[in-house]
């Protein structure tokens, strides 16, 4: 929907990063209070506002997984045969 595979890495980056800074910044202002309010999931059941940025963390570190995992893919070819060194 985003239509991300026809933008340049530059930009997907620079997307990237600026949803990270705002997401941080915005983390930042919660008080320790905000932390343990929540509310009724219809599925999960209560969740808390610690939960979500546990979750956010864990969620983030997938994209930079994803992000290793494509420049890794790209260099493949050029290892030649130091490739051995890899299963």
């Amino acid at each position: 929907m985003r239509r991300d595979c026809i933008k340049s890495l530059n930009v997907l980056l620079e997307e990237f990063d600026a949803t990270r800074c705002k997401a941080a910044s915005f983390v930042a202002g919660l008080k320790q209070p905000d932390l343990s309010r929540g509310g009724i999931h219809p599925k999960l059941g209560l969740i808390r506002v610690e939960n979500l940025l546990h979750e956010w963390i864990y969620h983030d570190l997938n994209h930079l997984r994803q992000i290793a995992a494509n420049i890794q893919h790209f260099l493949w070819d050029s290892l030649g045969n130091l490739k051995s060194f890899y299963p």
